[in-house]
């Protein structure tokens, strides 16, 4: 059976097949992360000139409509920005026949205006439910997809910003997956802070700010983006390793109980909590020790109590010691 693969730029909101793709996009994406699709007809529509390029495809598989992307391009940063790939059904096969065509398509297009990608970025959600599971399910199936491409995982701190219930501003915690199209991002090499900050001000004002202005009051958007770069910075540690994007299909990472594997962003707050636990371990291995000296230097109680003291005491010692040849030596 032979199976033909097509993608189509949309630039009209009187394509015949636009309503179809829009319906599969609504129905795939996950809650808080879609965009209105008023919204997306009005931007089709209206081609604004705006400082990023915007590209809506719909996607065929033998002349069927199968699905709906939506990538912007930001000109100053040089990047892709993936929004949406969504197919119906979820299909490895299509999506990675839909990935390479979008982008050849756009690179051309681009190349023609004498722009370049440096690098294609996407986001990905860490929503959990009540009982710590991992919950959306189009995100982590896109991060079995994404590895298979090469894509980074850059656990700064990163929040994707919605229209709540209220249709007010709001933000979720993301990650940001990243993929190099030019040598310098390896995994467990340190993000640099310029790069970061720089990248991160060129999607939210570029990219959702400039996107957001037009369909509420502008200073408040321009606010609320400012206020949310500066938290952005505040909460930036100075020292995030890039990460490999680990695989999520196992079923304790979907329940929640994964140790080897963490999707979490790294912020200040995360890294005060272990800061906290670190000098937890110390302090009681002092306290023990101190206890113990003052136990055998009185000899107020039996040889079992100061075994049994002198034995905590090794053992906080123990921990401390494995906590700081980790994270002084094998980190490295």
């Amino acid at each position: 059976m032979e199976t033909t693969y097509r993608i189509k730029l949309v630039t009209s909101i009187k394509d015949k097949d636009l309503t179809e793709a829009l319906d599969i996009y609504l129905h795939t994406v996950d809650e808080n992360s879609e965009t209105s699709t008023s919204q997306i007809r009005d931007y089709i529509q209206n081609k604004y000139d705006d400082n990023r390029k915007m590209f809506f495809y719909i996607l065929y598989v033998n002349d069927i409509v199968v699905g709906f992307a939506e990538y912007g391009y930001l000109p100053q940063s040089e990047v892709l920005l993936i929004d949406y790939i969504c197919t119906n059904p979820r299909n490895h096969t299509y999506f990675y026949n839909f990935y390479h065509m979008l982008f050849e398509d756009i690179s051309t297009i681009l190349k023609k205006k004498n722009h370049f990608i440096k690098y294609i970025i996407t986001e990905l959600s860490l929503k959990k439910d009540n009982e710590n599971k991992y919950i959306d399910v189009d995100s982590n199936y896109f991060r079995q997809l994404l590895t298979m491409e090469d894509f980074k995982i850059l656990k700064t701190p990163y929040y994707q910003p919605y229209f709540n219930i209220k249709h007010e501003l709001s933000i979720m915690e993301f990650n940001i997956a990243i993929k190099p199209l030019l040598n310098g991002l390896f995994p467990k090499t340190i993000v640099d802070e310029n790069f970061y900050y720089e990248v991160m001000t060129d999607i939210y004002m570029n990219h959702y700010a400039s996107w957001y202005e037009k369909y509420m009051n502008p200073e408040q958007v321009n606010s609320f983006f400012t206020n949310l770069l500066k938290r952005m910075k505040k909460e930036f540690t100075g020292k995030i390793q890039i990460d490999n994007i680990t695989l999520v299909n196992c079923v304790l990472f979907q329940n929640g109980m994964c140790q080897q594997i963490s999707t979490e962003n790294i912020t200040l707050k995360k890294k005060r909590r272990y800061c906290i636990k670190q000098w937890g371990i110390r302090i009681l291995c002092l306290l023990f020790s101190v206890l113990t000296a003052v136990f055998c230097y009185l000899e107020i109680f039996n040889h079992v109590v100061t075994f049994i003291c002198s034995l905590f005491t090794i053992l906080s010692s123990v921990i401390a010691l494995v906590d700081f040849v980790k994270e002084r030596i094998f980190s490295k």
